[in-house]
């Protein structure tokens, strides 16, 4: 994570990194997030607190647009929502858990598409989730 000890510079300059990334990504054929039938998909159980590797997080319940296959920023609308999460990382604000559903191939999102895309683009390990199998 590159800083310039200034966090909201930082954030910008990581959602720009973020969407450069995005766009090179989508020139050589990357393509949208894997998305499941919210309806048929999720589990009426509790959810259970784990922490969760990203690599591990392969798409989303709903169809997300705003974000590539490897949750990279596709569009400028999530730009102020998605420096704010990253502000938050920057200065150690801590922030809700994700919202995820485990299926046999990896986890999808139900909430917090944004903190997903901010985790991998700073390149965190893993991320704290509410999980439902």
């Amino acid at each position: 994570m590159l800083s310039t000890g200034l966090p909201t510079i930082d954030a910008q300059d990581d959602f720009r990194r973020a969407r450069r990334s995005g766009r090179l990504a989508r020139l050589l054929g990357a393509g949208s997030p894997r998305s499941l039938c919210a309806h048929a998909m999720l589990p009426a159980g509790r959810a259970r607190l784990e922490v969760v590797p990203l690599g591990s997080i392969v798409g989303t319940i709903e169809p997300a647009s705003e974000f590539d296959a490897r949750f990279r920023p596709t569009t400028n609308l999530v730009r102020s929502r998605w420096e704010r999460v990253a502000l938050a990382h920057r200065t150690g604000t801590t922030l809700p858990p994700v919202s995820l559903v485990r299926r046999p191939e990896g986890h999808y999102v139900i909430d917090g598409r944004h903190r997903v895309s901010v985790a991998r683009a700073l390149k965190l390990g893993d991320i704290e989730a509410w999980v439902r199998a």
